[in-house]
């Protein structure tokens, strides 16, 4: 999955969270939070891997055990704040909500990268979760710089999965603007 298709993905998983949990739709601080967090596995191991640090280009920050320990580190920074803020702040509205929102962004990264492989019952695809427990290969993708591959992927995005679901986004998106505009 692609940074467009991660970002659809958290924000639908987000809207369920909200809806279910808080009754609070997203607003525009919480999605940047959600926005850092959908993107950031693949901003921190993309890169190494490109670079030669890490082997292969989800490993480290795809793994669920570095995805608990980012979150947690989240969760104490923003708890730790959270009597300095103001509550008409717009800081205010990120310390609500910015630690579900990365955490949800995060997770859901994982989920993008792997749903594909456990529907398709290939179970071994989805080994690079449980990093560094799993040796994993070295692939070519990985030689390929990171923003090469994602202008590449764009160019003929029409023919991708991650489509419908950026237009669902897009649509879920605007419906809860225009509720929230009422």
């Amino acid at each position: 999955m692609f940074p467009l298709g991660h970002a659809a993905v958290a924000y639908l998983f987000y809207v369920v969270y909200a809806a279910l949990s808080t009754r609070r739709l997203p607003t525009r601080w919480a999605l940047v939070p959600l926005a850092i967090g959908s993107q950031f596995p693949d901003l921190v191991d993309k890169p190494l891997a490109y670079a030669g640090v890490l082997t292969y280009g989800r490993s480290l920050a795809h793994s669920v055990f570095t995805l608990i320990i980012v979150s947690s580190l989240v969760w104490l920074v923003t708890r730790r704040f959270e009597k300095r803020w103001q509550a008409t702040d717009w800081r205010e509205q990120l310390r609500v909500l910015s630690p579900a929102a990365f955490t949800i962004g995060y997770a859901s990264h994982l989920f993008g990268d792997v749903y594909r492989s456990v529907l398709a019952g290939q179970y071994l695809e989805g080994r690079f979760l449980l990093y560094p427990i799993y040796a994993l290969p070295e692939t070519s993708a990985d030689q390929i710089p990171p923003w090469i591959r994602i202008l590449n992927y764009y160019q003929h995005m029409e023919n991708q999965v991650e489509m419908g679901v950026i237009l669902l986004a897009g649509v879920v998106f605007l419906g809860v603007r225009i509720r929230t505009a009422r």
